[in-house]
C-alpha cells in the first residue's frame, strides 16, 4: 500500500509528456449497504493517441479510503488501484467506462457483501460535466469483484461522485 502511494506521488511529479493530467477526488456509497463509504484520490494521465477503438485513452491511478462493516468489527479497509479508461470527451463533457486492479488492505465479509480476495477487479461506466476550462464532475457506478479467484464472489457495488482538477494541457 505504501508503496504504491509512492509510485502515485512519483508520477504526479512528472513532466507531461504532451498529455492532460488530472487529480480528482471521488466519494462513493455501496448500493447494497448504507454503511459502506470510500474516499478515493486519483491521478489520471491521458495515454498517447490510437486510431484502435479498443486502446485506452487514460490510465488512472489511485488509493482508497473505506469505511465498511465486517463480521469481526474492523470497519476501515484501504486500497491501491490501476485502471485503463475508455473516455470520449465531448464539449459539454465526458462518457468513459473501465476496467482495472484494485488491491485492499483486508478482505470484507458482512451481511450484504462478500469479498473474500485482497486482489480485485473493478468495472465502471460514468459521465461527468466540464466547469469551465480545467474542472469536471462526475458520477459513476462501479463494481469490484475477484472474478471467481476465490468464493463466494459476492462483489460490492458502489455509487460514486467525483471531481477533477486538470494540472495542465
Amino acid at each position: 500500500m505504501v508503496r504504491g502511494i509512492l509510485v502515485l506521488l512519483f508520477l504526479l511529479w512528472q513532466p507531461a509528456m504532451a498529455a492532460d493530467r488530472e487529480i480528482g477526488l471521488t466519494v462513493g456509497r455501496g448500493t447494497e449497504s448504507a454503511e459502506t463509504d470510500i474516499v478515493r484520490l486519483t491521478y489520471r494521465r491521458a495515454l498517447p493517441e490510437s486510431e484502435r477503438w479498443w486502446v485506452p485513452t487514460h490510465l488512472q491511478l489511485g488509493a482508497s479510503l473505506w469505511r465498511v462493516p465486517d463480521i469481526r468489527g474492523q470497519t476501515r479497509r484501504f486500497d491501491a488501484n490501476a485502471t485503463p479508461i475508455w473516455r470520449s470527451d465531448k464539449p459539454w463533457g465526458y462518457l468513459e467506462g473501465g476496467i482495472g486492479l484494485y488491491l485492499l488492505s483486508k478482505t470484507i465479509n458482512n451481511d450484504e457483501n462478500r469479498v473474500p480476495s485482497s486482489l480485485e477487479f473493478g468495472s465502471h461506466i460514468g459521465a461527468g460535466l466540464r466547469l469551465g476550462q480545467s474542472s469536471t464532475i462526475g458520477v459513476a457506478y462501479q463494481h469490484l469483484s475477484n472474478a471467481g479467484i476465490k468464493q463466494p464472489n459476492g462483489g460490492i457495488d458502489l455509487v460514486l461522485v467525483q471531481y477533477t482538477f486538470s494540472m495542465g494541457r
